[in-house]
């Protein structure tokens, strides 16, 4: 097998339990004979938990953060600090030789504001330009890279991005061979059990009859357009122990969204 190279979007329970992290390292280590790996990382709820230490109650929009100036300090310092340093030392400790970054490290990917919040301009933000240069660097010398979802516009405004859009976008400019997002759901789920096989059909079916709904129907339709874009697959499953990353990988486990139409 041909080496691909896997981005792994980390969040929900699995992105804040440490066993849970050693063993996916494990899994990783098993698996780097043929396949090198990209760390994606949000921290959303750890965020809002430090934030309201402070004072400051955070602002959704349909789903989004509204960010403010003084929130994205303490963005930073959460994604990037220790969110960010704590993933790096769980990787170190398994043996990768893991680096901590952001969007703003060599400009690896870089964004704009999506608007205005309560007549300021939010640091919400949305990428707008990709430059992987450095993360080339990194992987072809066998580093981990660990990327946090902060960055920042053209001007040097700091930007808090979501970390799914960060996934899709560097994955789609490496070309990557695959994107895991791992989820507290095994699965796209239909009538309770998984669809283990959507092509871009199949996702525009689903979506239309609601079986895919809510914030899954832009990570689907994302999908989608990051397979246009060369990635060769996304699976979207549940990390429940040591063994999970190659059950996913094999396609015995989650939902494989790919360019080609599911069999009946």
């Amino acid at each position: 097998m041909n080496e691909q190279i896997i981005t792994i979007k980390i969040g929900g329970a699995l992105a804040v339990d440490d066993k849970c992290i050693l063993a996916l390292a494990e899994d990783m280590k098993e698996c780097s004979t043929h396949d090198r790996f990209l760390i994606i990382h949000g921290g959303g709820a750890e965020v809002t938990e430090f934030t309201r230490k402070f004072g400051i109650e955070p602002i959704f929009r349909d789903g989004i953060r509204m960010t403010s100036k003084e929130e994205m300090v303490l963005v930073d310092k959460i994604l990037c600090g220790k969110v960010n340093k704590r993933l790096v030392r769980l990787f170190q400790k398994s043996g990768f030789d893991a680096v901590g970054l952001s969007g703003s490290d060599g400009r690896l990917f870089t964004g704009k504001s999506i608007g205005e919040c309560d007549n300021c301009l939010t640091h919400t933000g949305r990428i707008t330009s990709v430059n992987t240069r450095l993360l080339n660097v990194l992987l072809d010398n066998n580093y981990l890279p660990v990327i946090a979802s902060t960055s920042m516009d053209m001007d040097g405004m700091p930007l808090n991005i979501n970390a799914d859009e960060v996934a899709f976008e560097l994955s789609s400019g490496i070309k990557a061979g695959g994107i895991i997002f791992f989820s507290d759901i095994p699965g796209i789920l239909k009538e309770g059990n998984v669809l283990k096989q959507l092509g871009p059909g199949d996702v525009k079916e689903e979506i239309k009859t609601g079986v895919i709904s809510g914030g899954m129907i832009p990570k689907a339709k994302a999908s989608v357009d990051a397979i246009s874009k060369g990635v060769g697959r996304i699976i979207i499953g549940e990390f429940t122990g040591k063994g999970s990353l190659k059950e996913l990988l094999s396609g015995n486990r989650g939902t494989h969204i790919t360019e080609m139409k599911v069999l009946s």
